[in-house]
């Protein structure tokens, strides 16, 4: 046996049961982005806090995080977020594991309070970024150019909840006059 073939799993197949499922029950279980909804409860956008994140929720058990394309449930949640170059929430935390894959356009997740580190990922690469670290992400393309990134929310009842930012973001918005937080 050569080296390469004792590392690989073996990928077995055994006799065993299933189900059939009415169609209409199936299709619960679909999602066609082209159906999904803006999440108005969004991340505010840090270039500007007037405007909200556009996040389309793909997945959500129970539409915890916002109206999903699929709500039956799972023990993550995920979305897609469609932004322009330069387009990102302030730095945050979670409780939680966050996984960010893009689809199109190039991301920079900056991690670390300042923000002083990132990790660059172009379409498919992924970032599985370990609960509690500060991060916030960035679409780096030219000026307006649209890009799309896949965020799966990772063994977490509601996405909602768990989300922390540094004090003086908060204290900054208050002097301003606003609640970018605030649910609509």
């Amino acid at each position: 046996m050569s080296n390469s073939e004792s590392e690989t799993s073996v990928y077995r197949r055994v006799a065993g049961p299933g189900i059939n499922m009415p169609v209409e029950e199936v299709m619960k279980n679909v999602a066609m982005y082209c159906d999904l909804i803006n999440d108005p409860n969004a991340f505010v956008d840090k270039s500007n806090p007037g405007k909200r994140l556009p996040i389309k929720w793909v997945i959500s058990t129970d539409n915890k995080a916002a109206p999903a394309g699929i709500a039956s449930p799972h023990s993550f949640h995920m979305s897609f977020i469609e932004s322009k170059a330069g387009n990102s929430p302030v730095i945050h935390a979670h409780e939680y594991r966050e996984i960010f894959m893009p689809i199109r356009g190039r991301y920079r997740i900056y991690f670390n309070k300042d923000s002083e580190n990132h990790v660059e990922l172009g379409p498919f690469d992924t970032f599985s970024v370990p609960p509690m670290l500060w991060r916030r992400v960035e679409q780096q393309g030219e000026p307006g150019e649209p890009g799309m990134i896949m965020v799966i929310y990772d063994n977490v009842d509601d996405p909602n909840t768990g989300i922390f930012v540094p004090q003086e973001i908060i204290d900054a918005d208050k002097a301003a006059g606003r609640d970018p937080y605030a649910r609509i």
